[in-house]
């Protein structure tokens, strides 16, 4: 089985590394704004109907589909910002729950620090305790692009939520430092983020605070809900490790990978079944190796008619199609379009 360790190789832009459930909240908004979500995801790699009750991560291709489309939907480039303010600390699953049930502060920001993975890959966290200020730095573990300060913001709204409400105080007198530039919608940080110092270009992804703050006991403390979403947190990171859970694995495979891809009975053979044992865990997990593999497609397939000038023929090509025509069909059945008319849009 393939980790999902902290092992920068193994992920990449197709790898599955963001819990869906930041989707969900994100698709929550827009159907608040009025948009058809079905339709909408129709111009991304995610179809609404799946990731209402998907479980296993979606990829941060998939997501950033999905908020470029939101973006763009709404003609909002400081949708952010209106994420952030909506965000709270129970959308973190299990995680948000030990957070809001920690003896203090500290607890809450060590036991985000420790478990973080288990609801988003793409970046590494660590606490950085001073004697008289504390650093929370987010590192990327891979490049972000044009999506890193649509993530970057909606995290500090969820741990923004998370002082609030352990410490029963308003958020102020912290400095929060961007790794990107500062955006023409600058003044609507300073409207969101009224008491906080914000700060553009800085090298990494940082919150100071003093360090007096992670001191103070949580209004929220509830030493027998914290060990019980420690214990889920800790079975959650051991799952992943191990490879428990099969779609995920075979996710991060086949986005590993690349064409040729294997086929079921060679993919069963790695992982030591049989091909009719591997077919019973992913229905377990309700999805398909071929779903899995048209999905890993679908992301190689957008990206590439979006970011690149390839011609369709070597895109097919690329993504294991006997030929033009046979990538043209599926992609058909998959966006309802040819990609040339995916490319054109």
């Amino acid at each position: 089985m393939i980790s999902n360790s902290s092992d920068k190789a193994s992920l990449n832009r197709y790898s599955p590394s963001i819990h869906p459930s930041y989707a969900r909240l994100l698709c929550a908004h827009l159907s608040g704004q009025g948009v058809d979500l079905e339709a909408l995801c129709r111009s991304t790699a995610l179809e609404w109907s799946e990731l209402v009750e998907r479980q296993h991560f979606v990829s941060f291709e998939q997501f950033r589909g999905l908020a470029n489309a939101a973006i763009k939907e709404l003609d909002c480039p400081w949708l952010a910002l209106n994420i952030s303010s909506i965000i709270q600390v129970s959308s973190h699953g299990p995680l948000g729950y030990g957070a809001l049930a920690a003896k203090t502060a500290k607890d809450a920001f060590r036991l985000v620090e420790r478990m973080m993975h288990t609801r988003i890959i793409l970046y590494r966290f660590t606490l950085d305790i001073g004697d008289e200020t504390t650093i929370f730095r987010i590192d990327e573990r891979i490049s972000t692009g044009e999506l890193q300060e649509f993530i970057q913001v909606m995290l500090l709204g969820s741990l923004f939520d998370m002082l609030e409400k352990t410490t029963g105080k308003a958020v102020s007198g912290l400095t929060v430092k961007f790794p990107f530039a500062s955006p023409p919608w600058r003044d609507r940080y300073e409207q969101r983020f009224s008491d906080v110092k914000i700060e553009f270009g800085a090298d990494v992804f940082e919150v100071y605070m003093p360090s007096s703050l992670l001191e103070q006991p949580c209004f929220t403390a509830d030493e027998f809900a914290y060990k019980n979403a420690v214990r889920e947190c800790e079975a959650l990171l051991e799952r992943q490790d191990q490879g428990s859970d099969v779609a995920q694995q075979v996710l991060l495979e086949l986005s590993g990978q690349g064409a040729p891809y294997p086929t079921l009975e060679e993919l069963a053979n790695r992982h030591h079944v049989s091909a009719r044992t591997f077919i019973r865990k992913l229905k377990s997990e309700g999805v398909s190796y071929q779903g899995l593999l048209d999905e890993v497609r679908k992301d190689v397939a957008t990206w590439e008619l979006q970011n690149s000038s390839l011609p369709i023929d070597q895109i097919a090509e690329k993504l294991g199609f006997a030929d033009t025509s046979n990538f043209s069909r599926v992609f058909r059945r998959w966006f309802s379009c040819t990609p040339s008319e995916f490319r054109a849009r």
